[in-house]
């Protein structure tokens, strides 16, 4: 009697080995990645108020933006279900004008590689990024300020807005 029930222990064993190698890999699937999708930025230039942070001087700002890309994943499961992580590249030109004319104008372009994430519960599609430029002053000098972006991305398109102009290392908290 003993070595009948050996068979059935094995045969027991061998359907749970197999449920576990079919199961499983379902579950996984069923997990992770709720929605994945691309965007891409339409060129456009936006003009907005800004100060030199480097003389006070108010200004104008022209950033054009020239290509770019979203590539957008909304997580489903897990520990960070809900979040939204997105990577992509932003290229374009910008220009400062100031409004007093005793004071260079800077010119520069930006391309960059962008990554972060957006917690679940932000309930916003809205990604706040920093970028670098290097300019060229019409006086000849070289300054690099850093560009605050906030980039709307979702299933149904991408969109860009700008906050402030600051120095590197220098993004303080209003």
């Amino acid at each position: 009697m003993r070595h009948s029930r050996i068979p059935n222990r094995l045969a027991r064993y061998a359907l749970i080995s197999a449920l576990t190698f079919v199961i499983a890999p379902l579950a996984v699937a069923q997990g992770g990645i709720a929605n994945e999708f691309d965007q891409t930025l339409a060129q456009k230039t936006i003009t907005f108020d800004a100060v030199n942070p480097y003389t006070n001087s108010p200004g104008a700002v022209t950033i054009t933006v020239s290509g770019g890309v979203f590539h957008v994943q909304r997580i489903g499961s897990g520990r960070k279900a809900g979040w939204t992580f997105v990577t992509g590249k932003q290229e374009g030109s910008f220009k400062f004008v100031p409004y007093d004319s005793t004071q260079p104008t800077y010119e520069g372009t930006f391309k960059f590689g962008l990554s972060g994430d957006i917690p679940f519960d932000r309930h916003s599609d809205v990604l706040p990024l920093n970028f670098n430029i290097t300019a060229t002053g019409s006086d000849g000098s070289v300054v690099a300020f850093v560009q605050e972006e906030f980039a709307n991305v979702n299933e149904v398109g991408a969109d860009v807005s700008f906050g402030r102009l600051s120095r590197p290392n220098v993004m303080e908290k209003e």
